[in-house]
């Protein structure tokens, strides 16, 4: 098992299990030594989205597994109220590949599902029921007394690793890229045996990684985590094993490699390593064999961050998180020109779809987008992005020589995507906007970030409106003096988000673009059967949602007939009462059935 006596979250350390359960945290593997998974151990964690998400994506998932007849046990893993799912797999157990992909396409359902352990079989581990936590109190089952006994004994019947494909097909999901083919060949590691680095010139690190260089770990942060990102950064960068160890020596948030060796454990070179190794895999194709589509998306950003303040025009904010969501859509599908529908874009941007909606005829009217294909059915609209004229400033750009964006745009939209800039129960885009460009001025110079007026100068807004919005974040806790764009932050934004009420906004918005897919889906299916010549056949007139399908079936004979009113008309209210009630925790299929004339009983 995995241990972390110091109680750092760092689980660096492995022993064999004691006869006495350790009064320090410990997790257990879910993969054996030959890498297949004979444990899952879905992990609803609730530091980004607040207890209250993590505790309605457990029972959603759990309903799913009741469903599919799956025995399965439910824990709240500590004080900060995250959620752990456990099932048994039956031997072989499952393929690393295939739970990796689950864990994916249960992620676009979750929000607050934690990947990790599902997608690395080699260290993937969750403390189980009764394990401590780090910041007190155990990992504790829902049920006690008889309940929980008889759910033990239930788990001693092993459940078939088929139970992968089953959640998979319950779960519609856009298939997660292909980590092989994010290159065309690892890259090549020079001098392995004194000095190994990756085989390309040595660069300056960029503004991340020696932003965490800099920064002491806060407390309960995943240092481990801290380091391979630090080393992954050098190892990108061309810097050499002597590098490392010359920053494992000082750099504070490296602190954790000095507190091994000063335990006898000298880690250094073993995580260089590691970090080569991922480093030379999954380094992205070298800037001399870009493709076409990658200055254009390049030149795509520029043009956006061209005039910041630009974007301080009423919509504005909302219109720039848009178009930098497209720009990484494009940059992951390699066009500029993608299917996507307004839901999906949403949750990419953070805003809602409606305002998707009306931001994207904005945009077109400035020559930002062009609507290719409009949507028809279940098929997304198509939009492309509009390459700027080199000869002339695009529409957006008033200065004749513009300032310097606030920060990589790829850090702008994960900053903006967090709830505590949603629009109605946070602070909002314009606070967002603001305190990115506050924290993106000279971050690495004594602490130091922008003052009000020059924030005001690059965002567009009042002073009035920026000394407000920066009052609002000191009292909330959140830091605008410097650039901390690491785990800390995201630590502090999570608890302002919880102080303001806005924790779980991205997952509550995740659910109900989900339902409203899925009823979208049914009512199409509908009209087609409807539509249909010939004798109708598909669900009978007996049907009722009491079968639970481990398929991907239609909406119609998943959910039944579209349910209509006395009139005959479609009643829209009672099919999303029964979509909500199948994709909802504690749905019970004998609960609200189809009745024989196609409407919700």
């Amino acid at each position: 098992m995995r241990i972390d006596p110091d109680r750092t979250h760092t689980y660096a350390t492995t022993m064999a299990m004691p006869s006495q359960a350790p009064g320090f945290p410990w997790a257990i593997y879910l993969a054996g030594a030959d890498h297949r998974y004979r444990l899952l151990a879905f992990d609803l964690d609730s530091g980004r989205h607040g207890p209250d998400a993590a505790r309605t994506d457990a029972d959603r998932l759990a309903a799913q597994l009741a469903e599919l007849g799956v025995p399965h046990l439910r824990a709240q893993s500590g004080p900060t109220g995250g959620q752990h799912l456990w099932l048994r797999l039956a031997a072989p157990g499952a393929a690393p590949d295939d739970v990796r992909r689950l864990a994916h396409a249960l992620r676009q359902h979750y929000p607050s599902l934690d990947t990790a352990p599902l997608t690395n079989p080699a260290t993937g581990a969750v403390r189980p029921p009764g394990a401590p936590h780090r910041r007190g109190g155990q990992s504790r089952p829902h049920l006690h007394g008889a309940a929980l006994d008889a759910a033990l004994a239930r788990l001693d019947t092993e459940v078939a690793p088929e139970v992968v494909e089953w959640l998979l097909a319950r779960h519609p999901h856009s298939a997660s890229p292909d980590p092989h083919c994010r290159h065309t060949g690892p890259v090549r590691i020079v001098d392995p045996a004194s000095n190994p680095r990756l085989d390309r010139p040595r660069r300056r690190l960029t503004d991340t990684t020696r932003a965490l260089l800099s920064t002491v770990p806060a407390p309960g942060a995943d240092r481990s985590a801290l380091v391979h990102s630090i080393f992954l950064g050098m190892a990108r960068a061309g810097h050499t094993l002597a590098d490392a160890r010359a920053a494992a020596a000082t750099a504070p948030g490296l602190v954790r490699l000095r507190e091994d060796r000063a335990r006898g454990r000298e880690d250094t070179d073993r995580q260089w390593r590691r970090a080569l190794d991922t480093a030379a895999g999954f380094t992205p194709t070298p800037p001399a064999t870009r493709a076409p589509v990658d200055d254009e998306l390049d030149r795509i950003e520029a043009a956006i961050g061209s005039d910041p303040a630009h974007w301080a025009r009423p919509g504005g904010a909302s219109d720039e998180r848009i178009l930098y969501a497209l720009v990484a859509v494009a940059r992951t599908a390699r066009t500029r020109t993608v299917d996507i529908d307004c839901r999906r874009l949403a949750q990419a941007a953070a805003v809602d779809a409606s305002t998707v909606s009306r931001r994207l005829r904005v945009l077109a009217h400035e020559s930002w987008v062009r609507c290719v294909r409009t949507g028809r059915g279940t098929r997304a609209a198509t939009w492309q992005l509009e390459l700027p004229d080199p000869a002339a400033p695009h529409p957006a750009a008033t200065q004749g020589e513009p300032a310097p964006a606030p920060g990589p745009p790829s850090g702008l939209l994960h900053h903006h995507t967090h709830d505590l800039w949603a629009h109605r129960s946070g602070l909002g885009a314009v606070a967002a906007r603001i305190h990115w460009a506050a924290i993106s001025g000279k971050p690495y110079i004594s602490g130091e970030g922008r003052n009000p007026v020059e924030v005001a100068a690059l965002t567009g807004y009042s002073l009035a409106t920026v000394t407000r919005t920066l009052s609002a974040l000191v009292r909330l806790g959140v830091p605008t003096r410097a650039r901390t764009d690491t785990p800390a932050l995201r630590e502090q934004l999570d608890r302002a988000a919880d102080r303001v009420g806005a924790s779980g906004v991205g997952a509550q918005r995740v659910l109900r673009h989900l339902l409203d897919r899925e009823l979208h889906r049914w009512w199409i299916e509908e009209q087609e059967w409807r539509c249909r010549r010939g004798k109708k056949t598909g669900v009978p007139r007996t049907v009722s949602l009491t079968i639970a399908l481990p398929i991907d079936a239609p909406a119609r004979l998943r959910y039944g007939r579209f349910p209509v009113t006395d009139t005959g008309r479609a009643d829209y209210r009672a099919a999303r009462a029964v979509v909500t009630r199948l994709c909802s925790p504690g749905w019970n299929s004998t609960s609200n059935p189809v009745r024989q004339d196609g409407k919700a009983a």
